[in-house]
């Protein structure tokens, strides 16, 4: 998974890998996105939109969509310490002699490790932030920013350099993203970074569409009204947290279904059901024990939306769900589930 620029405490991994306070890199220049240039023909909202209207446009982070995984990836290795570590120190305390808690303190040092280990995973996801808004405001001219160690960032729109980024990940290989930076006056030295645009499924196509969607709102003349025509599904965390709902068909169903072909195969879906079913319960966890972000007063005084605007949509927007968006999905969710229990049985019986 794509974790560029989050950790566990919130603040090093942003600050390790959007680096500042040094000269723009030539490979930055040559993907430099202008902002009077198209593209892509077809702009998409790639599910980050939270709301549309006349003055602004929020959109999720980067690290929204992939909610979940780190929180039940995080608990099995924890779990594969922990379950251990408690029958060993049982039996030392059940024995009481000395053979049993030198065996149980040399295994314990090892098992300590994973339940570390799963727990920093796990932070990934839970208590923090159910998501860090980013609001484009077209009437100012600028964008505010939600970053994860509890700050805001406001800069100008019109300031910003702006270019497609490559991040190195260990183990995944790269993943690509649109890259703000706030440059010095000398146009050459970065003093603030974040990411504006990112699509976790598609490639760099898919994120030019979405690239394209935000430049336009911004840019165009008709951006507010082709973009509330161009908008699909509202993500529902305006003010509230993700509910299970969305988080299952988000999960099995993601938007718009061209950039993951198994969302049209009934049969994927269901073959990988024991997958989306421990990442939906994943996201359920990790919304649950998370903070509903909130913006700062001065934010909301320059964000007010007319309360006539034709052009407003959010979450109340989006209609209900027919029965291939949540219907299947909550069918391979408890075939998921069923199909993990009688997997941990089996296993539980050889070990017993």
């Amino acid at each position: 998974m794509d974790f560029t620029g989050l950790s566990a405490d919130g603040r090093h991994d942003y600050k390790r890998d959007y680096k500042i306070n040094r000269p723009l890199t030539s490979r930055e220049r040559a993907g430099r996105l202008k902002l009077g240039e198209q593209a892509s023909a077809e702009p998409a909202d790639v599910s980050s939109v939270i709301k549309l209207n006349s003055t602004y446009l929020e959109l999720v982070d980067r690290w929204y969509p992939v909610r979940g995984f780190a929180a039940w990836q995080g608990a099995m290795i924890l779990l594969l310490g922990l379950v251990p570590f408690i029958a060993f120190l049982s039996l030392a305390i059940e024995d009481g002699d000395a053979g049993g808690w030198v065996f149980f303190l040399l295994t314990g040092s090892v098992l300590s490790f994973f339940i570390w280990a799963g727990w920093k995973g796990m932070r990934f996801d839970i208590f923090r932030m159910t998501h860090y808004p980013i609001r484009l405001n077209r009437k100012t001219r600028q964008v505010h920013v939600t970053r994860p160690f509890d700050t805001v960032l406001t800069v100008s729109w019109d300031e910003l350099f702006i270019c497609v980024h490559e991040n190195d990940l260990p183990l995944f290989g790269r993943s690509i993203d649109v890259r703000a930076h706030v440059l010095a006056s000398d146009r050459e030295t970065v003093l603030d970074t974040f990411t504006l645009a990112y699509s976790w499924l598609g490639g760099k196509d898919v994120l030019m569409m979405l690239w394209e969607y935000i430049r336009r709102y911004m840019e165009e003349q008709d951006g507010v009204e082709s973009n509330y025509y161009a908008t699909g599904i509202c993500v529902p965390v305006d003010g509230r947290r993700e509910g299970f709902v969305y988080g299952l068909v988000r999960t099995f169903v993601p938007y718009p279904k061209e950039i993951a072909p198994y969302a049209n195969w009934a049969i994927l879906q269901l073959l990988f059901s024991p997958i989306w079913a421990l990442t939906t319960l994943g996201r359920w966890l990790a919304m649950s024990t998370s903070k509903v972000p909130v913006w700062p007063a001065e934010v909301e005084a320059v964000c007010r939306m007319d309360p006539d605007d034709p052009y407003g949509k959010d979450w109340r927007s989006n209609g209900r769900y027919d029965f291939d968006e949540s219907g299947w999905p909550a069918v391979c969710f408890v075939v998921g589930l069923a199909g993990l229990a009688a997997g941990f049985w089996a296993l539980l019986s050889v070990v017993m």
